[in-house]
């Protein structure tokens, strides 16, 4: 079974396809791009990823992938892939059960952990959110309104 929905290569989903499909956990969507844009200050590129992934939003910079969101009916996919020393770091955090057993029980291999999180509640926004925060730092806001 494909991870995503949007299978046909040549028809990427525009975002009134996005919301059609995601339907209510488009929510979801919604809430892992803006916390990505507002703590990263980094936006995704639609992506097509081959028959078994279709389209997806990949975020990445300079070459460094942080998280791909797949829209599914009635949910959103995030693939995070976390390395030795970040899965070590996440098994720390207070996760709720669904990616605290994703953690536990995903193959840990060469490359990493991948983790392909269905996000269909809070916990599993929040979640996700927690895992992009092991993976990299946030940016740092310049502070608005200083004078030198």
């Amino acid at each position: 079974m494909p991870v995503g929905c949007f299978l046909d290569k040549f028809s990427p989903p525009t975002p009134n396809d996005l919301a059609a499909v995601i339907g209510p956990a488009f929510p979801f969507w919604q809430r892992l791009t803006r916390f990505i844009a507002d703590t990263y200050q980094m936006e995704g590129e639609m992506s097509y990823g081959g028959k078994n992934y279709g389209w997806n939003l990949w975020v990445r910079k300079s070459g460094k992938s942080l998280v791909s969101l797949y829209p599914q009916a009635g949910s959103v996919v995030a693939q995070v892939v976390l390395g030795k020393a970040q899965v070590e770091q996440a098994l720390t955090l207070s996760l709720g059960e669904k990616v605290g057993k994703l953690l536990r029980e995903t193959p840990q291999l060469h490359d990493g952990k991948w983790l392909f999180i269905p996000v269909t509640d809070e916990t599993d926004a929040y979640d996700v959110e927690q895992l992009l925060l092991v993976m990299k730092r946030p940016v740092k806001r310049k502070a608005s309104g200083a004078s030198n």
